[in-house]
C-alpha cells in the first residue's frame, strides 16, 4: 500500500471508532480543523483529496497518539473498499503503544489542504526539508508542544522585514486552524498566502506588514470565509552559511 492509501484507511478507521462511541462526523472534522466537506473528500473510496502531511500529524496530535501513527499500517483491521472491519479486542490505545518515535524532526510545510493559490515558499528555495532537535532541548525551545504539532517554511519576500527576514526558516503550529490572539500568523485569502500580524479590532482583523512600507488592511466579518489560517508562527532560525573551503 501507498502512504496515501494507509493514512486513508487509518483515518476511516479512527472515524469508525468515534462514530461508534457517538461522535458526529461534523464532531469528528472539527476536531481536526477541517469541514465536513473536507472529511467526506479525503475519506471517500473514490480517492477525491489524498491526506497531506499537515492533516496526517494534526490527526495524531489531535487523538493522542505518536508520530508516524497515520504512516503505518495498523495491526488489527483490515480496510475493503467501503468497508472497515476491525479485529477482535481492537483497541486504539494498543496500537499507540506498538509504535514509538523518540526523536525530535520538524518537517516542511505541506499547504496541500490549504484554499489558497499554491505554496507558501514557491518563490524561495526548499534548502531546509526538516530539522531534528534534541528532544530536552525542544521541549523548552518550543514549549512543551509535540514535534508533529509544527512545521517549517521558509520566508519569502521583506513584508515582515524586523520580525522575519527574507530567506528566515519560520517555524509554525499548525494545529492552530483559526484566530486565537493577536499574533503572526500563516493563511491564505482568496487566492494568496501570506505570513502576516493579525489584529482583531471589535468585528474586523487588521492585517499588519512589520515593515511600514507595506500598507494595513482588512478583513471584515463578512470577509472571514475567506481567510483559512495554515498557523501561528511561534518562532524563527536565522539562515546564514558562508562556504570556506
Amino acid at each position: 500500500m501507498e502512504t496515501k492509501d494507509i493514512r486513508r484507511s487509518n483515518l476511516r478507521t479512527l472515524l469508525d471508532e468515534h462514530v461508534a462511541q457517538g461522535l458526529t462526523k461534523a464532531d469528528f472534522a472539527e476536531k481536526l480543523g477541517i469541514t465536513a466537506s473536507q472529511l467526506s473528500q479525503v475519506t471517500s473510496n473514490k480517492h477525491v483529496r489524498n491526506i497531506g502531511d499537515t492533516l496526517a500529524r494534526r490527526t495524531e496530535v489531535s487523538f493522542g497518539l505518536p508520530k508516524g501513527w497515520m504512516d503505518t499500517i495498523q495491526a488489527g483491521f483490515v480496510d475493503k473498499p467501503g468497508k472497515t472491519e476491525h479485529a477482535n479486542n481492537y483497541s486504539l490505545q494498543n496500537l499507540s503503544r506498538n509504535y514509538t518515535d523518540h526523536t525530535y524532526r520538524i518537517e516542511q510545510l505541506d499547504v496541500e489542504l490549504s484554499c489558497g493559490g499554491g505554496r507558501m515558499n514557491s518563490e524561495y528555495p526548499d534548502i531546509i526539508q526538516s530539522i531534528e532537535v534534541d528532544p530536552e532541548y525542544a521541549k523548552r525551545m518550543f514549549g512543551g508542544r509535540p514535534a508533529s504539532s509544527l512545521k517549517i517554511t521558509t520566508a519569502v519576500g521583506d513584508s515582515m522585514r524586523g520580525s522575519v527576514e527574507p530567506g528566515e526558516l519560520v517555524v509554525l503550529d499548525v494545529t492552530v486552524s483559526r484566530f486565537v490572539s493577536d499574533g503572526i500568523y500563516a493563511f491564505s485569502y482568496g487566492d494568496s498566502v501570506h505570513i502576516k500580524r493579525l489584529q482583531k479590532l471589535k468585528d474586523r482583523l487588521v492585517v499588519i506588514s512589520d515593515n511600514k512600507t507595506y500598507e494595513k488592511w482588512e478583513i471584515s466579518s463578512d470577509e472571514e470565509e475567506q481567510l483559512h489560517i495554515q498557523g501561528f508562527v511561534v518562532g524563527k532560525w536565522e539562515m546564514n552559511y558562508t562556504r570556506l573551503g
